[in-house]
C-alpha cells in the first residue's frame, strides 16, 4: 500500500448500491481500495458493510449539498489532514467546490463520469439542460483527468465540449468476476419456485430501477410490443420476469393481472444477482438514457445470453461479446422476439478478452496507474 491514499468524493449515498450507478462507483472503489488506500466521504444516507475502503458517510442529505459552504470546509480540511495522491469526485456536479479545494492545496482531481449528463437530461427532456451543459463543461475542462465509462462517452465529451485527449480515460463499468460464473441448476430451480415458476419454463429476465423512465419505458414495451409476439412465435412454457421496484401500487396490481399474458412481476429483489443466474435470457429494450447500461455486462459476466436495443448496447464492447450478446436496431420488435428465442440456444462461454476488459480488478488497476503512476 501507498502511504498517502486517494481521497474519493461520493456526494450521493453509496452503499448498499442497489442502481447501476451505485454498483459502479462501489465495484471500482472496492477494487481500488486493493491497490492503494483509498479514503472516500460519501452521503449520511450510506450504511456501513465490508468493502477494502475507509467510508466516511459525512457529507449531509439535502439538495444544497453540492454548493454548501459547510460542504467545502468539510472537504477542505480533511484534504489538508491526509494530503492525498489525488482526489476521485464521483460525476461532475460537486466540482465547482472540488476545484476551489485542489487550487487551494494543490492536489490534483479527477472525475468519474457515470453519463454525458447533460445529454441525459436532453434526452429525458428536462428544460434545463443547457444549464447543465456549461456546469459539466466546466467540471470535465477543469479536472486533471476524466475516466469516462465508454468510448462512446469519451467521443461524445470530446466532440461537445473540446477537451484535451491527454486527460480523457475510458473506465467502463466492471464485474467482480475474473472468469465466467455459471449457475447450477439448485439455484434457478430455488429461485423459479419463489414465483411459482415451472422448472420446466424458460425464463425471460429484465431488470431495473423502475422509477427511472426509460426503464419504465422499456416495461410498457414489453407489455405491448414483446408479450405479444413472444406468445404467438413461442410454443413452449416460458415467463418475462420483472425485477426492480419503485413502481406504484396501481401499476403493480395492473401488472400482476397480467399472468395469463405469462408475465410475473417479483419487485424489488435483495440479491439480483441470484435471479440473473437463474434467467435462460436478459432483456433489454431500452430506447432512451444515457450511459451504459449496466445490466447487460453484469449478464454477460454471468455467461447470460443477452437481446438489446441498439441503444441499450450503446458503449459496449461488442467485439469481447462473442454470440451471448444479440443487438436488434431499435423498434425492431419482431427482430427481437426472434432473438430472444435463438438465444434459448445459445450455449457459447464467454471469452477471457471479457473480463480483460470488463473485470474491476484489471480497471482498477488501470486507474491507479493514471492517478498516481
Amino acid at each position: 500500500m501507498t502511504k498517502k491514499p486517494i481521497l474519493s468524493i461520493v456526494p450521493a449515498p453509496l452503499i448498499p448500491p442497489v442502481s447501476g450507478g451505485q454498483k459502479h462507483t462501489y465495484g471500482m472503489l472496492d477494487a481500488l481500495g486493493k491497490e492503494i488506500e483509498v479514503i472516500s466521504i460519501t452521503d449520511t444516507h450510506s450504511s456501513t458493510m465490508g468493502h477494502s475502503f475507509q467510508l466516511l458517510p459525512l457529507i449531509e442529505h439535502n439538495v444544497k449539498k453540492y454548493l454548501s459552504f459547510g460542504n467545502y470546509k468539510l472537504i477542505l480540511k480533511m484534504t489538508k489532514q491526509l494530503t492525498p495522491l489525488a482526489i476521485l469526485l464521483e460525476q461532475p456536479y460537486m466540482a465547482i467546490m472540488v476545484y476551489f479545494i485542489s487550487k487551494k492545496t494543490k492536489v490534483p482531481f479527477f472525475i468519474h463520469a457515470h453519463n454525458i449528463e447533460f445529454l441525459r437530461f436532453k434526452s429525458l427532456g428536462n428544460w434545463w439542460w443547457p444549464f447543465m451543459y456549461l456546469w459539466e463543461k466546466f467540471a470535465l475542462t477543469k479536472a486533471k483527468g476524466v475516466f469516462f465509462i465508454s468510448e462512446e462517452d469519451h467521443r461524445l465529451a470530446m466532440h461537445h465540449f473540446k477537451l484535451s485527449p491527454e486527460k480523457c480515460h475510458v473506465s467502463p463499468y466492471g464485474v467482480p468476476q475474473k472468469s465466467p460464473m455459471l449457475a447450477s441448476p439448485e439455484l434457478a430451480t430455488e429461485v423459479r419456485a419463489r414465483h411459482n415458476i415451472s422448472s420446466d419454463d424458460k425464463v425471460f429476465m429484465f431488470f431495473g430501477v423502475l422509477k427511472y423512465l426509460p426503464n419504465i419505458a422499456a416495461l410498457e414495451i414489453i407489455i405491448s410490443e414483446i408479450s405479444p409476439r413472444l406468445k404467438e412465435k413461442l410454443t413452449k412454457g416460458y415467463k418475462i420476469l420483472i425485477c426492480g421496484g419503485g413502481l406504484s401500487d396501481e401499476y403493480i396490481d395492473a401488472l400482476k393481472k397480467l399472468e395469463d399474458e405469462q408475465i410475473v412481476y417479483a419487485g424489488f429483489v435483495h440479491d439480483i444477482d441470484e435471479y440473473t443466474q437463474s434467467a435462460d435470457v436478459i432483456i433489454n429494450p431500452i430506447l432512451s438514457g444515457g450511459g451504459v447500461k449496466t445490466k447487460v455486462i453484469e449478464a454477460l459476466g454471468y455467461n447470460k445470453p443477452v437481446v438489446s436495443t441498439a441503444t441499450g448496447a450503446l458503449g459496449i464492447d461488442v467485439t469481447v461479446c462473442g454470440n451471448l450478446l444479440q443487438v436488434v436496431p431499435d423498434n425492431d420488435w419482431d427482430l427481437f422476439v426472434d432473438k430472444m428465442i435463438t438465444q434459448l440456444n445459445e450455449t457459447e462461454i464467454i471469452s477471457p478478452s471479457f473480463f480483460n476488459k470488463y473485470s474491476w480488478d484489471a480497471i482498477a488497476k488501470d486507474i491507479k496507474r493514471i492517478m498516481v503512476g
